[in-house]
């Protein structure tokens, strides 16, 4: 197990987060203590597998990118259903409109609130 200074740590936070090979290793510290680090590489398939299997669905059904928010249909409800109460509230909406930049699309969406 390797031991580091905090300062150290710092310093080369993405080379023990990438060179760790998922070994853990101490960051001592002068004030507050050690503290035992572990690196563990998050994988998509393990976000989607933690979902109950009753909820899963494909994210890419919704999201280009496969986001695993979008892999969760209750994520899916809940918005769904702040669209509605949203649209029962009278709130108005607005869609980006083909080729428009963010930019263009909140310029736009300011003319249209003031006039």
């Amino acid at each position: 197990m390797i031991v580091v200074s905090s300062r150290d740590f710092r310093t080369n936070m993405m080379s023990y987060f990438t060179e760790s090979n998922g070994d853990d290793f101490i960051v001592k510290t002068r004030d507050h203590g050690s503290f035992k680090v572990s690196i563990k590489p998050i994988k998509r398939n393990d976000a989607i597998l933690s979902i109950p299997p009753e909820f899963r669905r494909d994210p890419y059904e919704i999201s280009p990118s496969g986001d695993p928010f979008f892999a969760d249909q209750r994520n899916i409800d809940m918005i769904e259903e702040r669209l509605q109460k949203a649209e029962s509230d009278g709130a108005s909406s607005h869609e980006m409109l083909p080729n428009e930049s963010l930019d263009e699309f909140l310029t736009r969406i300011a003319h249209e609130l003031q006039g």
